[in-house]
């Protein structure tokens, strides 16, 4: 459904800004972890179900940018709501989120 995959990069718009102008800003207010946690997980959630629906039958998925970045963002918000911390879990995250980012640029 392509509704799935708009809504999931509209959640992820405003995950992305809201993450840039918090800091940038100085702000902070309760729960406002948890709100973040919980936008990244379920703009992740709709990427993935969406990339997994249009990768049915192929060998790969239709959009192997999108499935990284969705595993990412479910990462990004499942091990801050769950209280996850192990070693190499930053770095694992920035792996993905360059793999990411370099396929989503040659939309692979």
């Amino acid at each position: 459904m392509k509704s799935l995959h708009s809504l999931g990069l509209i959640l992820l718009a405003i995950w992305l800004i809201l993450a840039g102008l918090l800091p940038l800003l100085s702000l902070t207010f309760p729960a406002s972890g948890t709100i973040m946690a919980v936008l990244a997980l379920v703009a992740g959630v709709l990427i993935l179900m969406n990339n997994l629906r249009m990768g049915r039958g192929a060998g790969l998925p239709a959009n192997l940018g999108y499935l990284l970045l969705a595993i990412w963002l479910i990462l990004t918000g499942l091990l801050p709501l769950l209280n996850i911390d192990f070693a190499g879990s930053g770095t694992i995250l920035a792996i993905l989120g360059i793999a990411a980012g370099v396929l989503l640029l040659l939309r692979r």
